[in-house]
C-alpha cells in the first residue's frame, strides 16, 4: 500500500462490518475521499473498553487484515453509557503452552492448556502440529488453543482459525488473530483479537486468540444458562 489509509481489496461495507465485530464496538462508519483513502473512522462503542484501547484495536485490525495504516487521529470514539456488555461468569484463561520445534523435519507441535476462570477444576487441553516456519508456528499455536477452547462450547458451535500474524504498530510487535465462530445455524461471525508481544511469542498467540473469543464464549455460556434455568 502506497498511501496511508487507502483501501486495498476491501469495500467500505466490509471494513465497517469487521470493525463492528470488535469488542465493545456497537457500530462503525467510514468516510473516504475521492481517491478511496480513509479520511475518518467514527466508532460508537460501549464503556466496556477504554477509548484508547478501541482505537488500538481498530488500527491493528486494519493493519492485519488489509495492510492499512490509518493515523489514530482519524479515528474517533463515542461511548454510550449503560450499553456496556454484561460481565458474564464463563471466561477461559491460559494455564500453559508447550511448543516443540523440530528443525530437521521442519515441524512444530503445540500443546495448550486452558482453564475456567471461575472453576479451577475444569481444564481443557488442545494439541496441534504443522509447519515449523514462523508463520506456521503461529497457526499451530492458535489451532491448539482453539482445539482446547472448543471443548468449552456446545458441540453445535465452533471457533475456526482464519488468520494469525504479527504486525508492527507504533514500534510495538502485536499478534493479531481473526477467528470465525460457526453457530448452530451455520452462520459465521468474524472475531478479532490483538495482544502486544511481551516475552514468549507463543503465549502472545494464545492470549490473542482468547482476546478474540472470550467475550463471545461468555455470551454462548449465558444463553446456555438461560435455557437451563427455563427447563
Amino acid at each position: 500500500m502506497t498511501q496511508e489509509g487507502r483501501r486495498t481489496g476491501a469495500t467500505v461495507d466490509e471494513i465497517e462490518h469487521l470493525l463492528g465485530q470488535l469488542a465493545g464496538v456497537l457500530s462503525a462508519r467510514i468516510v473516504v475521499n475521492d481517491w478511496g483513502a480513509i479520511e475518518e473512522i467514527h466508532i460508537l462503542a460501549s464503556t466496556e473498553r477504554a477509548p484508547k484501547q478501541v482505537v488500538r484495536d481498530v488500527e491493528s485490525t486494519l493493519a492485519a487484515r488489509w495492510g492499512m495504516n490509518v493515523d489514530h487521529k482519524k479515528i474517533s470514539v463515542a461511548q454510550v453509557t449503560g450499553s456496556s456488555l454484561p460481565v458474564l461468569p464463563l471466561r477461559v484463561k491460559l494455564l500453559g503452552v508447550k511448543l516443540a520445534m523440530d528443525g530437521r523435519l521442519g515441524k512444530a507441535e503445540a500443546i495448550v492448556t486452558l482453564g475456567r476462570a471461575d472453576d479451577d477444576a475444569v481444564i481443557y487441553e488442545g494439541k496441534s502440529q504443522g509447519n515449523g516456519s514462523r508463520a506456521g508456528m503461529l497457526r499451530v499455536v492458535a489451532e491448539a488453543t482453539l482445539s482446547a477452547l472448543n471443548q468449552a462450547l456446545e458441540p453445535s458451535s465452533a471457533f475456526v482459525l482464519e488468520e494469525a500474524a504479527t504486525v508492527d504498530l507504533s514500534h510495538r510487535e502485536l499478534v493479531v488473530v481473526t477467528l470465525v465462530l460457526v453457530s448452530p445455524r451455520r452462520n459465521e461471525e468474524v472475531l478479532v483479537g490483538a495482544v502486544a508481544v511481551k516475552g514468549e511469542l507463543a503465549k502472545a498467540v494464545v492470549k490473542a486468540v482468547l482476546d478474540a473469543a472470550n467475550r463471545r464464549l461468555a455470551k454462548l455460556a449465558a444463553r446456555r444458562s438461560r435455557r437451563d434455568a427455563a427447563s
